[in-house]
């Protein structure tokens, strides 16, 4: 098959930002290679130009009267309706689909097994969970490494550090670096987000682009590769890293932190060094800081297996190959299997007439608004047929006529970073709940109609869905640092959309706002704070080619 004259369209997030390290580094540099005449979606760009509604309809305008062989959807999380995905099907009904997925340790249960339903195939990055998908009834899954190989090659040049390591404060890194540190070794940190360490002021580098990223990783004597992920309110699990790749193709030096993942990949001792405990990270540090030509075999091996073995653009190509050559199938919104039953509140008074109207129900539902997705009860009632478990949840945009869809409550985000308190951030038009369950709570819910809070949902009794399916108009507030932990504040992309415009102080949002923010007074905290954020700073000034006109710097002279 002559791939080289598909025509395909690459809807990513950041596809078009050469800055992007993962986006376009990754996967458009891949894709451009594979299918020379690719088209691109910046979903990213288009949402901060526009806003959500407006990258949905631009989306569906740009498709419509283009012949494509294949629209390849790598999204960052909810930038794309549900009724837009299907309606692009309706309008192809023979260009296949296919949904790239990263990071299926920590999405799947709640994001990728649901999102994963609108497309013809399916790649995840994590292959443990090939088996998950295939379970749930989506066959049509593959496994892929990704990684980075643009420019990522050996450079002659002097080592001028002994350890580095890039990446993120996430996990357990603070600690490990925090005791390298307090044991005498000469570490540098590059990445976002250590600003806020004060005790790491005198190593932290700052952010990276590309080009630097490959000089740092080739001035190295140790790269740190550190595979725990997860913030400290999460459960921390292993991944399996991409930088491990992109190390390897540097042909440079990597301690690891150790789990079942790499082990499957490399030969420890051989081709890979790993640790299991920061203790052990010390020792070996020490160990092969002594030994240069060890350190040099080493990588060489790694290398080389990496290039032979571990090819993700050969490997992308077989895949697509696949696909195309797989029968094309309908795609079509989960079918409802069981008996749904609206509840409203004055269905509560009386028990013995609402056990009658449920005597042939499976599932109950307490919402009809209008401003629902369509989809809100097929999605739901999915997610309890296949997880099997007692209540549905899922996520809610806080809305105002005046300022449209300003907050996000991440649901199952809230429930992992501040435990039992994200109750009282619940709200009755999320829920789907088994009608035995819905009994035996029925005093519950009876005080969540009241808007009363109670500790009706946890990780275990809940299947969270990821996907914000309806709307609310007012939403209860808890601590400021719980609520920055909960939601999206989706008012600040709004503020970004409007200052990339220019029309920031041209329309009455920012006013209306403020009005807002008299009653929710997280909201104004939030936007200073976000004002004085060094983080922010960063990421505007790396892309400021991709990124115009910050909002930020317009509020400043506002505030």
């Amino acid at each position: 098959m002559d791939l080289q004259s598909k025509n395909v369209l690459l809807v990513g997030w950041g596809c078009e930002n050469e800055k992007d390290t993962f986006m376009y580094q990754i996967y458009y540099l891949m894709f451009k290679r594979i299918f020379p005449k690719l088209l691109t979606f910046d979903s990213k760009k288009k949402y901060f130009q526009s806003g959500k509604d407006a990258m949905n309809k631009q989306l569906l305008d740009y498709v419509k009267d283009k012949e494509l062989d294949l629209i390849i959807f790598a999204m960052d999380e909810e930038e794309f309706y549900p009724e837009t995905i299907l309606k692009i099907t309706e309008l192809h009904p023979n260009t296949r689909s296919l949904f790239i997925i990263s990071d299926d340790d920590t999405r799947f249960d709640h994001y990728s097994r649901y999102f994963a339903l609108l497309f013809d195939h399916t790649i995840t990055s994590s292959g443990d969970f090939t088996p998950d998908y295939k379970k749930d009834g989506i066959k049509k899954v593959d496994y892929h490494i990704a990684y980075n190989t643009h420019k990522l090659e050996p450079l002659n040049v002097k080592k001028e550090y002994d350890v580095t390591f890039i990446g993120r404060p996430k996990a357990n890194r603070q600690k490990i670096i925090k005791y390298l540190l307090d044991n005498g070794i000469k570490i540098k940190l590059f990445g976002w987000d250590w600003y806020q360490y004060p005790e790491f002021k005198e190593i932290y580098q700052g952010p990276l682009g590309q080009e630097e990223y490959v000089k740092i990783i080739n001035q190295t004597k140790i790269n740190l590769t550190l595979t725990r992920s997860g913030y400290s309110e999460q459960k921390q699990i292993f991944n399996l890293k991409f930088s491990i790749f992109e190390k390897a193709l540097c042909k440079s030096f990597q301690l690891v932190e150790s789990n079942p993942k790499i082990i499957n990949l490399f030969k420890p001792t051989k081709e890979i060094i790993l640790f299991n405990s920061k203790e052990e990270l010390l020792k070996k540090i020490k160990y092969y800081l002594k030994h240069k030509e060890l350190r040099e075999k080493i990588a060489k091996r790694t290398y080389e297996k990496v290039i032979t073995k571990y090819n993700s653009e050969k490997d992308m190509r077989k895949i697509i190959l696949k696909i195309l050559d797989r029968t094309k199938e309908k795609i079509t919104s989960p079918k409802i299997k069981k008996n749904l039953m609206l509840i409203k509140k004055e269905d509560l008074r009386d028990i013995q007439a609402l056990n009658f109207k449920l005597k042939n129900t499976d599932y109950v539902y307490f919402s009809e608004n209008p401003q629902d997705s369509i989809y809100k009860n097929n999605f739901q009632a999915y997610s309890l047929d296949k997880t099997h478990k007692e209540i549905s949840c899922c996520d809610y945009y806080v809305y105002s006529r005046s300022l449209g869809d300003y907050l996000r409550l991440r649901t199952n985000f809230a429930f992992k970073r501040i435990g039992k308190e994200a109750n009282k951030l619940i709200n009755i038009a999320q829920l789907m709940i088994k009608k035995d369950y819905f009994l035996k709570n029925i005093g519950l819910i009876k005080k969540l109609f009241n808007n009363k809070d109670v500790e009706l949902i946890d990780e275990k009794n809940t299947a969270f869905v990821s996907m914000p399916l309806t709307r609310i108009n007012n939403v209860k507030i808890i601590s400021y640092e719980d609520m920055t932990k909960s939601f999206d504040m989706k008012f600040i992309t709004t503020l970004f959309s409007l200052g990339y415009q220019k029309r920031l102080f041209k329309t009455s949002y920012v006013y209306k706002l403020f009005l807002k923010s008299l009653s929710y007074p997280f909201i104004i905290k939030y936007i200073i704070k976000s004002i004085f954020n060094k983080h922010n700073w960063d990421k505007l000034n790396l892309n400021k080619k991709y990124v115009e006109n910050s909002p930020l710097k317009k509020l400043t002279k506002n505030v």
